[in-house]
């Protein structure tokens, strides 16, 4: 590890966060990179998939709001996903502007080729704990992700 990295992940003012971005940046980067080369599909087209495969129909504020994705991007991938065949718009009967969204087998079928991927680079990046420091791990990081406090939502301090 370079002397620079080193220094910036133990000696900074905010080491936690950096750290978690640091990981974050490692562990998708490289993920998304491969996607797009594999499928066309950008970050926010799979993470659009990635919602639809596990919570069902949701609407597009609904992916938003779970993964913090700006709007406008939400929309463009919904857009292409729907174009491509592996989303599709349902209709609400009760209110014409709600679009729910729903995954089709063909995006099934495009997750299940993918997926794979980010579980052998999640096994990869948690190969150095021992399988009791993962277990704690885990339970830290389900901590702090699910918290309720709404701390998220609040703004940065400004100077």
């Amino acid at each position: 590890m370079s002397t620079h990295r080193q220094s910036i992940l133990t000696r900074s003012e905010i080491t936690v966060g950096y750290r978690l971005s640091y990981l974050a940046n490692f562990f998708v980067g490289p993920l998304y990179s491969e996607v797009t080369r594999r499928t066309g599909l950008a970050r926010s087209e799979f993470v659009v998939i990635f919602c639809l495969k596990h919570l069902g129909i949701l609407m597009a504020q609904d992916i938003c709001e779970i993964t913090g994705r700006p709007k406008n991007s939400i929309s463009q991938a919904v857009t292409k996903l729907v174009r491509q065949g592996l989303i599709e718009k349902q209709v609400d009967s009760a209110d014409g502007r709600r679009a729910p969204l729903k995954i089709t087998p063909t995006g099934e079928s495009l997750y299940t080729d993918i997926i794979p991927l980010f579980q052998q680079r999640e096994q990869a990046m948690l190969s150095v704990l021992t399988d009791r420091e993962r277990e704690q791990f885990e339970r830290l990081l389900g901590k702090l992700v699910m918290r309720t406090d709404h701390w998220e939502q609040t703004e940065s301090p400004r100077e």
